[in-house]
């Protein structure tokens, strides 16, 4: 007879989460902190994958079996704190709504961003509550099993580190969604707003140029692209990480209008090249998917200026692509008889990023 397996103490499930929720904690703001995309280079789609797959696993473990999985039994001879029973509350809040992001149209999915984001938002008050209301016993007093709580305690405060670092983005993205703070340099409603440097760049009027790169090389002000005649659309916007916002209002001019009017020729230079003001991001477009797509050159969102986390003064706009292909911040367009692979296209995203063509999820 094959003797039964001894039950999982309290204290080997209570670390097990820890160990799991630190390992979708360490993914989660690897896809959301900008320092930490850059660290991860071609990693990004790998990382993004093991959050989202390795979210799901765990959701189901949760969801389904929580009783047993989750550590609700108090150790012998202690009363379980009633806070505790928070941080349940959240991890399925966080699984839930993650799964959301995926499924359904996009004011779901906008619902689901927020509730995904405010949910992590109360994780990191929860844990670093928990962290300071449960110190350990003061080391000098301390007997072999509570130096090892100690060195629990410890890298438990150092993996609480990427919380901390991403809490103000975190609110600033959920003010923009919640309160329509859109006209900050934070947020626009419904948008998260991703840059793959710490902060916006920041132009104005008289110093941001446009740089052609046509047979006749030249710059373009903003006041010259406004006056050129414009177009108004209203588009869906969908990113590959799941959130989306339908119904965006942009005034811009049609890229492919302007690439003609100033002489390209896509029978020798098939491909476009956008550069970004922040140094770092660049995307490519073909001939082919411009005439399919019909991007737009964007100046204002909503009526308004195009927010600093929105690409202030002009930005590349590209419907029915996800958004990485809608570079912010354009200030070089270039032209060339091959594909040179975009930022998120070095990373591993496809180069034809029409909807559908990622399924990290």
């Amino acid at each position: 007879m094959i003797p039964k397996r001894p039950p999982t103490s309290f204290s080997q499930r209570h670390w097990r989460h820890a160990l799991w929720v630190g390992l979708f904690v360490a993914t989660g703001f690897g896809l959301f902190l900008s320092s930490w995309r850059r660290a991860l280079g071609p990693w990004f789609p790998a990382i993004q994958t093991i959050h989202e797959w390795g979210g799901i696993i765990y959701a189901l473990a949760l969801l389904g079996w929580s009783a047993r999985f989750y550590p609700w039994p108090a150790p012998v001879g202690r009363t379980q704190p009633a806070f505790t029973r928070w941080a349940l509350f959240f991890l399925v809040l966080l699984c839930v709504s993650g799964v959301a992001l995926f499924i359904g149209p996009s004011w779901t999915r906008s619902i689901a961003t927020v509730v995904h984001g405010a949910s992590a938002a109360g994780l990191v008050i929860w844990v670093l509550t928990h962290l300071l209301t449960h110190r350990p016993t003061p080391l000098s007093r301390a007997t072999p099993s509570s130096r090892r709580r100690a060195l629990h305690w410890i890298l438990a405060t150092v993996a609480t580190a990427p919380f901390v670092i991403a809490l103000p983005n975190l609110l600033m993205m959920l003010s923009g969604r919640i309160f329509q703070q859109g006209r900050t340099q934070g947020a626009l409603p419904g948008f998260v707003p991703y840059t793959v440097i710490d902060g916006y760049p920041q132009f104005t009027p008289q110093t941001w140029r446009l740089w052609v790169d046509s047979p006749v090389k030249r710059t373009y002000r903003l006041d010259e692209l406004q006056h050129m005649p414009p177009t108004s659309r209203r588009l869906n916007f969908e990113c590959v990480t799941g959130w989306a916002v339908n119904g965006v209002q942009v005034e811009g001019i049609d890229l492919l209008h302007f690439l003609e009017s100033v002489g390209w020729q896509p029978e020798h230079t098939p491909w476009v090249l956008f550069f970004s003001g922040d140094g770092v991001y660049t995307e490519s477009l073909s001939a082919e998917q411009i005439h399919q797509y019909q991007p737009l050159l964007v100046y204002a969102m909503d009526g308004q200026p195009l927010a600093a986390s929105q690409g202030y003064p002009l930005r590349l706009l590209v419907p029915g692509m996800y958004g990485y292909k809608s570079l912010k911040w354009l200030v070089r367009i270039a032209f060339s008889p091959h594909d040179q692979l975009g930022y998120w296209e070095q990373r591993g995203y496809p180069q034809n990023a029409y909807w559908g063509s990622y399924h990290g999820f």
